[in-house]
């Protein structure tokens, strides 16, 4: 009973309250530190679930009542569809879920409409509906709507962007489980030495697909209760979001900043290989105190005509990363991590992107440019996404997200690199934008087959773009684009 009662307070908070899903599901479940691990795994699996498939449940909620979705109260509407969840997506005796519903109904002060949801909920037992069928008869865009619910408007923009076959395939994506990923702070602590502490306090782990820090973990409670979560011996981050920093090249004593910081996985990232970087320079090599400088991070990304320091030179400064964002809240949480991880070259600023800080521009080495989007390749963590765009979103986003690169590219110093991405397969805001941005900012594009893990270099489009599709268990939907600012050829 407390389960569904959860489940229905996270319901609540994003369909009425509009909050975003995966800080109510984090919050809410703090509340219950007490409950038992198969209720707030119910709980979870419930609120996740109903959530996902809301635009089917509603035609279900249609199919069986006279009563209009939009005429019935909130907390009603919240019950039945989780109760049309429980009776066609989960294992759950038909007799339970109309019971509990009805206790649920009662409990939260609607005991007049008990009956009502009692008799919806056993009529959808005893005259069970076959969804594929009632899909079968509809028009395509309708069809693909309701079956894996997408708005329809949303439906007819995939199709368009990349037709019937992968359009199905990542809207299917959408509604296997997300599951958890990590990135190991190498600087920190090793990948198999992580890995079998892990396996150790009895979690599932699986290797990266494509990246040879990451971890994908199952079987967990909570990140914080995972051995060296406390030491910063890990970050949790989405495979292809760790893309942007390895197409980045950064060398030692890189100056990086990442204009949209948060939720700081970049910023980490990035901090992580410089520490590894002058860490390779620091450590001589050679017998007899003699030490040499590997200049090939800096050849990658400066080009092969590059004019390098003297082998023996010492790096002259530190790198450092600077990570911005607009909100505080969002900058607390990177500051926080920063100091878990121990990660003191990460300088955080409150600053808002879509504006230029003089002070920073032909400054920088490497810029991060990961850039507010629509979020169209994550709908699959955050499916409240998919409900909350427009097509009018999209296009305001497309404007911002230019308005944020042309600022972004003044801070870029001669020979330095940019690299825009998101986590969105709209082309407008990828694409487009990476092209708008070789034409009119002065950058060049480059080639990402060069930085990429093997598995990936294949996929790199003709014009040197990587776009990423949803794939279940396996990554999000990204994009990655690099660009040079020209005068590269004394950049070191």
């Amino acid at each position: 009973m407390q389960a569904r009662a959860v489940a229905l307070d996270m319901l609540l908070a994003v369909t009425e309250e509009k909050k975003p899903s995966h800080i109510v599901a984090a919050r809410e479940l703090a509340k219950y530190p007490d409950m038992e691990k198969k209720e707030r795994a119910f709980a979870k699996r419930l609120f996740s679930g109903t959530l996902e498939r809301l635009l089917t449940l509603d035609f279900l909620l249609g199919h069986y009542s006279r009563t209009g979705t939009d005429k019935l109260k909130p907390t009603v509407k919240g019950i039945l569809r989780m109760g049309f969840y429980q009776l066609y997506y989960m294992d759950v005796p038909p007799s339970a879920v109309c019971n509990e519903a009805v206790k649920l109904t009662k409990k939260r002060g609607f005991a007049g409409l008990s009956g009502f949801v009692n008799g919806i909920l056993r009529n959808a037992v005893r005259n069970p509906l076959s969804l594929s069928d009632a899909f079968a008869a509809m028009p395509e865009k309708k069809a693909l709507s309701l079956t894996y619910s997408v708005p329809e408007w949303l439906a007819a923009a995939f199709l368009s962007w990349y037709g019937r076959e992968r359009t199905e395939k990542m809207f299917a994506s959408f509604l296997e489980p997300a599951g958890l990923t990590v990135r190991v702070n190498q600087s920190k602590c090793g990948v198999a030495q992580c890995r079998e502490r892990f396996v150790q306090a009895g979690v599932s782990v699986q290797a990266g697909n494509f990246v040879p820090g990451a971890l994908h973990l199952s079987g967990i409670e909570s990140v914080q209760g995972l051995p060296g979560f406390a030491q910063g011996d890990f970050t949790v981050q989405d495979e292809s979001s760790m893309l942007p920093v390895l197409c980045a090249g950064i060398a030692a004593g890189d100056y990086v900043i990442d204009c949209c910081a948060a939720p700081g996985g970049k910023a980490l990232h990035a901090a992580d290989v410089l520490i590894m970087r002058e860490r390779e320079i620091e450590t001589p090599p050679y017998a007899q105190g003699e030490r040499k400088r590997d200049t090939s991070h800096e050849r990658e990304r400066c080009g092969e005509n590059a004019v390098s320091a003297p082998e023996n030179a010492p790096v002259s400064r530190r790198g450092r990363v600077s990570a911005r964002d607009i909100s505080e809240y969002k900058l607390a949480k990177i500051r926080e991590n920063a100091e878990r991880c121990g990660f003191d070259n990460v300088e955080v600023m409150l600053f808002d992107a879509a504006e230029c800080r003089r002070q920073d521009v032909l400054q920088a080495d490497v810029v991060l440019a990961d850039l507010p989007c629509s979020g169209l390749g994550i709908i699959g963590k955050k499916p409240d996404i998919k409900y909350n765009m427009t097509p009018e979103g999209l296009d305001e986003l497309a404007v911002l997200q230019r308005k944020i690169l042309r600022a972004a590219a003044q801070y870029v110093k001669p020979g330095g690199v940019l690299v825009y991405s998101t986590c969105t397969v709209n082309p407008r805001e990828n694409r487009g934008n990476a092209v708008w941005l070789s034409e009119s900012e002065g950058l060049v594009p480059e080639g990402l087959g060069r930085y990429l893990p093997e598995a990936l270099a294949a996929s790199v489009g003709e014009d040197g773009y990587l776009q990423l599709l949803p794939e279940a268990g396996k990554w999000d939907g990204f994009f990655v684009a690099r660009f040079r600012k020209k005068g590269g050829e004394n950049c070191k």
